[in-house]
């Protein structure tokens, strides 16, 4: 019986499966039976989308007509599972033992040298003991992928301080990124670095952008009577009031618990 082998393919920026075997008619009219098999020129090979369902249409097709290879499908998952742990939670769907998410492109955090991704995990682990916030962490966690993925398979622990002034030339330049994203990816690597790590400091030698100065615009007595007047929720004009006369964030006022305020001296906490 022939042996179909089964590996991932990253095809136009998108995740699918890799359908690799020895040319016979009769497999072929099976793999040509796959809705949503396409022929791959530049691979010279078939393949699926990464879903259940597409997997298990497959498996049904070839069931007692070829043996199934999926060893290195599993080991791709598998890394991408663990990964994929360290990110916001995506719904899962599992067939035969293989963990199925929609298909991603080619820029998700999986696509990392085995390296950068135990890098990765130990750079949130770091950030989670050390009580940041979940904003934080997630900022973090984005500005360093960015510089993971961009080394693919060289180590970031390899870096020199010439390197990162190199790549942060290359963020702003090429990447087009803003002054606050540049700052929120330098302080992202310096936590790395020097927190996770334990290296020297020497980030003081990476330059820091400007960061441009806007002026905020502010709304005139009118303009402020208008708004609070063209309120008729209740509830809103509170949120709205509380938010400009305590000068509160946004999401300030919607976290704010009824514990959080003194009745009797008239303060919020």
């Amino acid at each position: 019986m022939q042996t179909i082998t089964l590996k991932p393919l990253l095809h136009r920026n998108s995740e699918y499966i890799g359908i690799y075997f020895d040319k016979t008619p009769a497999i072929e009219k099976l793999i040509r039976k796959q809705p949503a098999a396409r022929w791959s020129q530049t691979n010279k090979c078939w393949y699926i989308p990464l879903t259940q369902e597409a997997w298990l249409l497959l498996s049904t097709n070839l069931e007692g007509k070829a043996l199934i290879n999926k060893i290195a499908l599993k080991g791709y998952l598998e890394k991408k599972k663990t990964v994929q742990a360290l990110l916001p939670q995506q719904k899962q769907v599992a067939a035969e033992k293989i963990t199925y998410t929609k298909p991603v492109s080619l820029t998700t955090a999986w696509q990392l040298s085995t390296a950068n991704g135990k890098a990765l995990e130990s750079f949130v682990q770091m950030l989670q003991l050390k009580a940041y916030s979940a904003s934080t962490i997630n900022t973090y966690r984005t500005e360093f992928m960015q510089l993971l993925k961009l080394l693919k398979k060289k180590a970031v622990d390899a870096l020199t301080a010439e390197d990162l002034k190199r790549y942060m030339v290359y963020a702003m330049q090429t990447e087009g990124i803003k002054e606050n994203t540049a700052h929120s990816r330098l302080n992202a690597m310096k936590f790395y670095f020097e927190q996770v790590l334990g290296r020297e400091k020497f980030f003081w030698e990476i330059p820091r952008p400007k960061k441009q100065l806007i002026i905020p615009k502010l709304l005139n007595e009118t303009e402020i009577r208008r708004l609070f007047n063209a309120l008729t929720n209740k509830k809103h004009k509170a949120m709205l009031f509380t938010a400009y006369s305590a000068g509160l964030r946004v999401s300030e006022i919607v976290n704010l618990k009824i514990a959080d305020i003194d009745s009797r001296r008239m303060q919020i906490f």
